[in-house]
């Protein structure tokens, strides 16, 4: 008999992903398999990327061992505050000390909620958000994760600012006390930046009533647009540790996660990373992060990668091209769909766009017509599931806590002929085919 705790979880720790992930479509070997375009995975340069790793030197000897410890090795460390330096523009320089190393960004979001609040805390989550954070932050730690809702704003703007705060004064009244809020920049699901001065009012927010800010920049460096839209103007990438915190927030408050999953097209390679300059933080991570140990050839790849510099230069600079190759694919095929998509994308591996106008279109010429907004939310639940029957996968709009019924989320990051067939696919649904 599972615990009760066990029993509680399983449904929000169980995940269709894995049954469709061994199942993927082949264009040769299995034609009727899933077209995935909900994985939040960048295969685009992962050729490039393996080459490297198997140039990587000789596994020495102590690799075998428990080395420098379960936190990363000071190798590891030193390589990836090297690289954050050169990526993240610290006002303070990252040290080794404000390092954690672990086996995933999942870890460390977990490590952070477990140290940072008491079972029944809370943490605020704009919506939408990225659907792990649900279980990453929620479900072991024991932790209330709050989602805060932003109506008819964009849950960008520093407008939106003033939710948070609204959010955290509900839930006092509520009895839950908030202890920290997640943040995602560049955000996932809407693929846009954080604009600079959003991060600092919200960190003058945490200043105010003593929470935490987790940051989550593990698509750092995926940004691959600048400049306006055709509409208005994109933001650029601000990591929270590259503002002055000087009369705005202590910098003990402040913790950013970062990982090689993203960034680099290796979610497979598990490793996580946790800065912060509260050490009390730190030192009761790598005490317990024998559970989060990175093994040792990971952290070995890890810094030879992050120690070549010519190479991760050259790489980020093809990953972006590649990047903005596959959106304007996207895109392109997403107007002559007729499907409504957010246009101020520039960052991450995702287009946020409304698959239900244009179902409810078709409906329409069928003579049905939706009349409220809970009957678009029971057709956004049909839509996901024609989708799935289908067999092509995407990011449903209930599970990323979307305020809108029908928006979705897809992976632009994948092969091109794997694009073509899961945006035909998508079609042949939204027609009726």
């Amino acid at each position: 008999t599972l615990s009760t705790r066990a029993a509680a979880s399983y449904n929000s720790t169980s995940n269709k992903l894995w049954t469709i992930l061994s199942d993927l479509w082949d264009p040769q070997s299995n034609t009727g398999g899933y077209v995935t375009l909900g994985v939040a995975d960048n295969a685009l340069l992962q050729d490039e990327l393996a080459h490297r790793i198997n140039q990587c030197s000789d596994v020495p000897r102590r690799l075998l061992t428990y080395n420098n410890g379960p936190s990363g090795s000071l190798r590891c460390k030193a390589a990836i505050s090297k690289f954050l330096n050169r990526h993240l523009a610290p006002f303070t320089s990252i040290e080794i000390a404000d390092v954690v190393v672990t086996n995933g960004v999942s870890a460390a979001t977990e490590h952070c909620s477990w140290a940072l609040c008491d079972p029944g805390d809370g943490i605020l989550l704009g919506r939408p958000y990225y659907r792990s954070f649900l279980k990453d932050l929620g479900t072991r730690p024991e932790v209330r994760v709050v989602p805060v809702s932003f109506g008819t704003k964009d849950p960008l703007d520093v407008s939106s600012v003033a939710e948070y705060e609204r959010a955290l004064l509900s839930s006092l009244q509520d009895g839950v006390k908030i202890k920290a809020i997640m943040l995602c920049n560049p955000h996932n699901p809407l693929g846009r930046c954080y604009p600079r001065d959003f991060i600092i009012q919200l960190m003058e927010l945490c200043q105010k009533y003593g929470v935490h800010l987790i940051s989550d920049e593990i698509y750092a460096s995926s940004v691959w647009r600048q400049g306006p839209s055709d509409s208005e103007a994109i933001q650029p990438f601000t990591s929270v540790l590259s503002i002055d915190p000087t009369d705005i927030i202590d910098p003990a408050l402040l913790h950013v996660l970062w990982g090689t999953s993203k960034d680099f097209g290796a979610n497979g390679l598990r490793c996580g990373v946790i800065i912060s300059r509260n050490h009390d933080l730190i030192e009761c991570v790598s005490n317990l992060s024998i559970f989060s140990y990175a093994s040792g050839l990971t952290d070995h790849a890890v810094s030879e990668l992050l120690e070549d510099d010519a190479f991760t230069d050259a790489y980020i600079s093809s990953n972006r091209k590649a990047l903005l190759d596959a959106y304007e694919f996207v895109a392109t095929t997403l107007d002559a769909m007729g499907v409504p998509y957010a246009t101020t994308s520039n960052a991450a591996l995702f287009v946020w766009c409304d698959l239900l106008t244009p179902f409810l279109h078709s409906k329409s010429a069928e003579g049905h017509t939706v009349r409220d907004i809970n009957e678009m939310w029971l057709q956004s639940s049909a839509l996901a599931q024609r989708l799935d029957d289908a067999r092509v996968h995407v990011g449903v709009p209930d599970q990323f806590g979307s305020e809108q019924p029908g928006w979705f989320r897809l992976t632009i990051s994948r092969p091109r002929e794997q694009l073509q067939e899961g945006l035909l696919r998508i079609e042949r649904v939204l027609k009726g085919w």
